[in-house]
């Protein structure tokens, strides 16, 4: 295969990466220390031991480290990276007053640029290679925020929200606006395309809007059942969402907690997925989501780091340990959930909850080369445990991360070694004085 692809008709770039110890998250698979080869950025073979190695290839020693999959973020908002620690102490609807309200009209399309920016080189710094980014059209913020898409060198399955106050008009209009500007790019990086349905209009109208979304191919991100003062309200809007189109396999619930049994079968009769945020629904005092439940009921569960401005880390291991140590606590049972459930669930469960995992989220022939390096020694984590999974998940961190990858090209030269504040100070110290 490998010389075929540098010596035949499909020649390509060629890298092997050997002397790893592979960490995979895919069904069937263990770690094993190895190789993994990408042609084009794209994984050809992986295997135990040390492959052929034809003289054109680029060789990348992994000197024994540790290798899993990038992880997926399957709900963010990236622009809030620069508004970390605010309103603390706040519920949902509290800290979106103290951000959305007091500062989103006032966002310029450079503010949302450099903030999108600022956002994604921190997602990447913390080995997020995916991120579904739910986007915000505040002020004239939302071609910033796309801009800024295809500028970063992570993927993205791009979100948009429009405006709360939107008329039904305005939203099909935004929807447009929307297949307009993102459907004709031609670009590996962008891997699909969501919209934020969250706010119930009247039923005509809803169909309407849910139809036009279905015959563009964009799929529905809502948030959901997040804070426990809308529950009976939102309890109450879920039959009307079935009947207008907004429950479907294309439909990604964000949060999703306050759920009922019957809410939970029905979403998972109707292929829709969950996106878990623990680390902003614990800041924001949300609640804890029966994620077991949810699977039994055949709900695609991935995870999210939400936006730094609620979760303010964009740390995967903390999210992960954050829930996992959240249900074990609930449940009064340390084994309710596993470490090598929450490490797929952050990876190949994310990109099943987005519908891109036939190109990301594992490391598997046919899919993009995105992955992590971790060094357990930097800082030094001790003497790897016989379970690797559960050394990953319980004692690595962000810390450990030493090159991140993206269609097998590192994308790591800057984000730990250099300032990237860009101009954030000094455009939020503007926004801040004119309040």
């Amino acid at each position: 295969m490998v010389n075929r692809l540098i010596n035949g008709s499909e020649a390509a770039p060629v890298e092997i990466f050997v002397n790893g110890l592979f960490v995979p998250v895919h069904d069937g698979a263990e770690p094993y220390r190895g190789y993994l080869i990408a042609a084009d950025g794209v994984v050809v073979d992986t295997g135990a031991g040390t492959p052929d190695i034809p003289a054109q290839a680029t060789v990348v020693d992994l000197a024994g480290k540790l290798v899993v999959p990038g992880f997926v973020s399957a709900h963010s908002h990236l622009w809030q990276s620069v508004f970390r620690g605010i309103a603390d102490g706040c519920s949902t609807y509290g800290w979106i007053a103290q951000l959305h309200q007091r500062f989103g009209a006032r966002f310029t399309e450079a503010d949302m640029y450099a903030f999108t920016m600022h956002g994604g080189r921190d997602l990447l710094r913390h080995g997020i290679t995916t991120v579904c980014n739910h986007t915000h059209n505040f002020g004239s913020g939302a071609e910033g925020q796309w801009r800024a898409a295809l500028d970063l060198p992570m993927r993205t399955v791009y979100a948009h929200s429009p405006t709360h106050s939107a008329t039904a008009a305005e939203r099909l209009a935004g929807i447009e606006w929307f297949q307009e500007t993102t459907a004709t790019v031609d670009d590996q990086r962008i891997l699909a395309r969501s919209y934020n349905t969250t706010w119930p209009m009247s039923a005509p109208e809803m169909r309407k809007e849910s139809a036009l979304l279905a015959e563009y191919g964009i799929g529905q991100h809502l948030h959901y059942l997040e804070d426990p003062t809308v529950i009976e309200r939102q309890r109450a809007e879920f039959p009307l969402l079935l009947d207008t189109g907004r429950v479907t396999s294309d439909t990604v619930f964000a949060h999703f907690i306050h759920t009922t049994p019957e809410i939970v079968a029905e979403a998972g009769k109707r292929g829709a997925a969950m996106v878990w945020n623990p680390l902003s629904n614990g800041r924001l005092g949300s609640g804890i989501p029966d994620i077991a439940a949810y699977q039994a009921a055949g709900v695609r569960v991935g995870l999210g780091v939400d936006g730094q401005a609620s979760a303010d880390v964009a740390d995967p291991f903390q999210n992960m340990r954050t829930g996992l140590y959240l249900l074990r606590g609930l449940a009064k049972n340390a084994g309710v959930l596993s470490s090598r459930d929450i490490l797929r669930m952050h990876t190949l469960g994310s990109a099943e909850a987005l519908g891109v995992a036939s190109r990301v989220g594992s490391l598997e022939p046919g899919k993009f080369a995105d992955f992590v390096v971790l060094d357990p020694d930097r800082p030094s984590t001790g003497p790897l445990a016989d379970d690797v999974y559960a050394h990953t998940v319980l004692a690595l961190s962000a810390a450990n991360v030493v090159d991140v990858r993206v269609g097998g090209h590192s994308v790591s030269t800057g984000l730990f070694d250099t300032p990237d504040t860009g101009d954030a100070h000094e455009r939020v110290a503007r926004l801040r004085a004119a309040l």
